[in-house]
């Protein structure tokens, strides 16, 4: 064999070896869906922010905050296997920035991004982005799988040793074959930096606790057994033990349940195919890297050249069928479909690698059969399938169509059991639960009581919720029509009190009274406080905001056109001036400044959730010595029901206003109308 030709063919199997690694990229756990959306442009904050991954997440490294347009940060944990849930007491107007970070409880791996939303901010949208998006590789990904490819390339060059020194001790033995194996010191070097890299990243690198709960799991577990396996490979190496293929294969077992396979459903089936086509790897491309390693007597058209080559063949045709079934079986796995070869990146870096191995293949038959090498060519390609499988490695896993499906239902809310058509609907608060009570026909007599219950853990809790109603004290139980409906049929007279009782930990008891039947229509009444409200130049609000257990008591103050200020608790405030929002954290502190979206006035909470619908007059209450009307609606925005009751005065001009909304009891008084406060910015 010519020196050009043994270059020649340590690329071309360079370029099988880098082909045939299924690159054990990041099965990052990805955002797949969140409530609210980023992007949303809401009229209230909502009480939580739900974040829904695709993989199973490590409870003690995932973490999420909520950044209020404060600058307060709320903190959330681990709720379930795939969900962050951050609970907020706020209704601050402005952009909420979320900031999350994910570790895979699959395989450990990390990743972490962030979006935004808007609250009662009347200017432009901002921009949405798809939850589901899948990110490009980070910096990170790309230098811990150049160093992982380095630790596989070894491993399957070892197989491939192995197996061609076994082929050669069949009679008559080839005693000129006999492979150095110094590949065993290259692959457990590079999984120490591997496995380190991994968990610095996954864990933070802040503290010993933190690596402790990064390895206290299968994924952990898995690097670990990996290590230990490569160790004892290198030890069977130098010892000579005979059970050197056990621990290779333990190492390579380890390396693909370290990888996207960790995350199929169910796991054990994709680290199974993925093992198998490594295993099928190092048999095919690693015996070929190890034939080239040799120097046989004669060269390789020698007689025992031939020899060595007629038993490696069938091995190697076998090795290459099980190799190319088991890489389509795992791209079918981990992309879920054939679109997803040109609809994700992910895919695209796939079919690009499909396609090189398509090129490579006659060109690496003209080379070994007919002796006609295309050197040039054959290097560029090996070139492409290296960069192809590098970056491959880098990228993150797709979350498959179901799991995208699941997690945005999951963060969606329910629609099971709101008002539909022009029913009669009404809303109340039974503990911290959320409750919508529509009667059909809303006549006296006989009605379909349609329940929506929705706890503040959110529609998960719902599910199998027991619930009772009961009329003037006579109850009866509530019967499920879907996760967050339930349903029963009463018989109700105008006056009569109607109870919802909510049989969990944080429910309760909401409570109703029948207006006059049929209710009078309130569309009217809305339009006629749609113009009085709007023409407002000044005003006053007080707001007793309830979410959970918590209270929160704030004074807001506006006046046109764009100066808004509120204090919370009689401690923190803010002044919003513009795009200028000051605010202080205690009475003294200093003041901070930052730029959000323009303040407009008036603006207010149900602007956000129009049109309203479902309006009706439910009573005349007295306010501050003035009569007003009492008006009922129901408004759903960005998947966000919220019913509203609004207290009216003769003017058209809002006296009271009531919100319920999930895990959001809100009541805001207004007063001074048209009586300036003069809002300026803060000088200290």
């Amino acid at each position: 064999m010519t020196t050009a030709f043994r270059r020649f063919a340590a690329v071309l199997i360079a370029a099988f070896a880098a082909l045939v690694i299924p690159m054990v990229a990041s099965a990052h756990a990805l955002l797949s869906a969140s409530s609210p959306p980023a992007g949303a442009h809401l009229g209230t904050a909502p009480g939580v922010v739900l974040l829904e991954f695709d993989q199973p997440l490590n409870a003690t490294l995932s973490h999420a905050t909520a950044i209020d347009p404060t600058g307060r940060d709320w903190n959330g944990e681990v709720d379930s296997a795939y969900e962050i849930r951050i609970p907020m007491v706020t209704n601050a107007a402005g952009v909420y920035t979320v900031d999350w970070s994910s570790v895979s409880a699959a395989d450990g791996h990390h990743i972490s991004s962030s979006f935004t939303f808007d609250v009662g901010v009347a200017g432009p949208t901002s921009p949405e982005v798809a939850a589901n998006a899948v990110p490009g590789p980070q910096l990170s990904d790309i230098a811990i799988g150049a160093v992982k490819w380095v630790e596989a390339l070894a491993l399957l060059f070892l197989v491939g040793q192995v197996l061609i020194s076994r082929l050669a001790l069949r009679p008559p033995p080839l005693e000129w074959v006999s492979p150095g194996f110094r590949a065993s010191s290259i692959a457990l070097s590079a999984g120490l930096v591997v496995v380190w890299a991994e968990a610095t990243i996954g864990s933070g690198g802040h503290s010993p606790a933190e690596y402790v709960a990064f390895f206290n799991n299968l994924p952990g577990a898995a690097l670990i057994a990996r290590l230990g396996f490569e160790t004892l490979t290198l030890i069977a190496v130098v010892r000579g033990w005979r059970t050197l293929p056990l621990w290779l294969a333990g190492a390579l077992v380890m390396l693909a349940a370290g990888g996207h396979a960790a995350g199929a459903d169910p796991a054990w089936y994709g680290i199974a195919l993925d093992a198998v086509h490594l295993v099928a790897a190092g048999l095919w491309a690693g015996g070929i890297a190890a034939l080239a390693a040799l120097r046989p007597p004669g060269g390789w058209r020698s007689s025992q050249a031939r020899v060595l080559l007629s038993r490696f063949t069938p091995v190697a045709l076998a090795a290459f069928g099980a190799t190319v079934v088991a890489g389509g079986l795992e791209a079918i796995t981990q992309l879920g479909s054939i679109q997803s070869l040109v609809d994700t990146a992910y895919g695209r870096v796939l079919l690009v690698k499909m396609v090189l191995v398509a090129l490579t293949l006659p060109l690496s038959a003209m080379a070994w059969r007919l002796k006609r090498p295309h050197v040039r060519v054959e290097a560029a390609l090996a070139a492409g399938v290296v960069a192809a499988a590098a970056l491959l490695a880098s990228f993150p896993a797709p979350p498959t169509a179901a799991a995208r499906h699941a997690a945005q239902n999951a963060a969606s809310t329910p629609t099971a059991g709101l008002p539909s058509g022009s029913e009669l609907t009404m809303a109340g608060a039974a503990g911290s639960d959320l409750v919508g009570l529509s009667l059909s026909p809303g006549t006296p007599g006989p009605n379909r009581a349609i329940v929506y219950v929705l706890p503040i853990a959110g529609s998960a809790q719902a599910q199998g919720l027991a619930a009772n109603i009961a009329v003037n004290g006579v109850y009866q139980a509530l019967l499920p029509c879907g996760a967050t409906c339930r349903h029963a049929t009463i018989n109700v007279k105008p006056g009569d009190q109607v109870w919802v009782d909510v049989l969990n930990r944080a429910g309760g008891e909401a409570k109703f009274t029948v207006p006059a039947l049929p209710a009078p229509p309130g569309d009217a009444l809305l339009t006629k406080l749609e113009a009085a409200m709007k023409a407002l130049t000044a005003y006053q609000v007080r707001e007793v905001l309830i979410s959970g257990t918590v209270t929160i008591n704030s004074v807001y103050a506006s006046e046109v056109p764009d100066r808004t200020t509120w204090t919370i608790n009689n401690t923190s405030k803010t002044i919003w001036i513009g795009t200028a929002l000051y605010t202080q954290e205690a009475p003294g502190e200093p003041w901070h400044r930052q730029t959000s979206p323009v303040d407009t006035v008036p603006s207010f909470v149900w602007d956000f959730f129009r049109p309203l619908t479902n309006a009706h007059v439910i009573g005349q209450a007295v306010l501050g010595g003035d009569p007003t009307t009492m008006v009922t609606s129901f408004g759903n925005s960005q998947s966000t029901p919220i019913w509203f009751t609004f207290w009216i005065d003769a003017t058209g001009h809002v006296r009271q206003v009531r919100m319920y909304a999930p895990g959001h009891f809100m009541t805001d008084t207004y007063t001074s109308y048209d009586k300036p406060v003069h809002i300026v910015a803060p000088t200290g």
